[in-house]
């Protein structure tokens, strides 16, 4: 495969150190282009646009009709695809090397392209634009893989260039759209509770979904602050001591990004196939699974839904839970956030577990006693949360404002983070090795 992957066009790694505010230009800029895809919409020949594919736009940051279609479907996609491969061993990678890790980005970059073609032929084949000719559907296919191979380059900018990463920026700037114009346009929630409220007959469902994503900023805020803290000793300083943080959300958000587009994979699986003839997946009436695998892994917005079946609230609960932390232990393995990768890069800042002797296999057995059972509580802490969050009816989708919470937390941390290095050139360093 080396040689295919050689010929793929790549963002080229910066040569140099990038200044913090180069950082945010990027970033900024990126963030910019993504708004801009949103606004200019695809050519369907004419063709009427249902609005049926609420569940992919949320978790994918995509919009419907435009550029964005697809969104970071693909690459998310690939990325959970490879993480199956890799992790049973059907591919035979080891992630530490860092010439088969590069290998590996290699591969999931390949195949998120592939997926931008595969996966626009199944919302066109799925009927997401009408009725089309045998023309208008590869256009309309050509047009829709090229804006989310665009959307995959953003990325690698942002991940080499800017603050965080494209999907973490994509999610969080769709979702607070949502938010802000569900909130405060035109149609908004508010403005709905206000004029209730003037005709003398206010109507508390229209400010639930405002109570709603209230009520998951916080808990998610709290949830970030919770952490662990290792006393460490300094191995040839006396008396020199320090704290090694570990946080509860210690795989953060991604256990719920991969379990979300696996889901909502599924829905977009079940159209195609029912479409096609073949309900494997469930029926779908209207856009929407009316039984079978794809409407049990749909998501019962509002306490309304979850109160006319809450078996299948039940089981999506149980799923997101139980997805959260198989890829939340399998992201801890691949992503060296394990015992062994992480009493590594202590043992290298010449530290030890105070108390202990000085020894990475003794850091590393102490770790161990922490990072797989706080692995799995903050996989399916993050798991129950985003149900939950989705059952308040939280505007832009509980899922997303989770993950946008989450998201912004991060890159807040980032930002100090880059802050602090820029100023002070010798923490930096520390920071690095970290």
């Amino acid at each position: 495969m080396k040689p295919i992957l050689e010929k793929i066009p790549e963002v080229k790694s910066p040569d140099r150190e990038i200044p913090f505010k180069e950082k945010l230009k990027w970033t900024g800029i990126v963030l910019i282009l993504y708004f801009i895809m949103g606004t200019i919409d695809v050519y369907t020949g004419g063709a009427e646009i249902p609005a049926i594919f609420e569940f992919w736009q949320t978790v994918t940051a995509s919009k419907m009709g435009t550029l964005i279609t697809l969104g970071i479907g693909p690459i998310v996609t690939a990325g959970i695809i490879m993480q199956l491969l890799v992790g049973s061993e059907l591919i035979r990678l080891d992630l530490s090397n860092p010439e088969n890790r590069a290998l590996f980005q290699g591969l999931q970059k390949l195949f998120a392209i592939v997926l931008c073609f595969v996966e626009a032929i199944m919302f066109v084949g799925a009927g997401a634009f009408g009725a089309l000719t045998p023309a208008m559907m590869i256009i309309l296919v050509l047009q829709l893989a090229l804006g989310a191979i665009l959307l995959i380059y953003l990325d690698e900018i942002v991940s080499k260039y800017g603050i965080g990463s494209g999907i973490g920026l994509f999610i969080a700037a769709g979702v607070s759209q949502t938010i802000f114009v569900g909130t405060f346009g035109p149609e908004g929630y508010l403005w709905k509770f206000f004029n209730s409220l003037v005709t003398g007959m206010p109507n508390i469902e229209y400010i639930l979904p405002i109570i709603g994503t209230i009520l998951v900023f916080l808990v998610v805020v709290y949830a970030e602050s919770m952490r662990i803290e290792i006393p460490l000793a300094h191995g040839r300083i006396k008396g020199a001591v320090g704290k090694y943080p570990i946080k509860f959300i210690y795989v953060s958000n991604l256990p719920v990004i991969l379990a979300a587009a696996l889901f909502a994979n599924i829905q977009l699986w079940g159209m195609f196939l029912d479409k096609m003839g073949l309900p494997i997946l469930g029926h779908f009436v209207n856009g929407r699974p009316v039984d079978g695998l794809a409407y049990y892994l749909s998501t019962p917005y509002g306490i309304t839904s979850v109160i006319a079946d809450p078996l299948h609230a039940i089981i999506y609960t149980l799923a997101m839970i139980i997805f959260c932390i198989f890829f939340g232990i399998f992201w801890v393995e691949t992503s060296g956030l394990d015992a062994k990768s992480m009493a590594r890069r202590i043992g290298s800042l010449d530290m030890a577990i105070k108390g202990f002797r000085k020894s990475t296999k003794a850091i590393e057995q102490r770790l161990r006693r922490y990072i797989k059972p706080i692995t799995v509580m903050s996989s399916a802490f993050v798991g129950l949360l985003a149900a939950l969050a989705d059952f308040t009816g939280a505007l832009g989708g509980g899922t997303g404002v989770l993950l946008t919470v989450s998201i912004v937390y991060r890159m807040y941390e980032q930002l100090l983070q880059e802050r602090i290095t820029e100023l002070h050139p010798t923490i930096a360093k520390l920071l690095n090795k970290r």
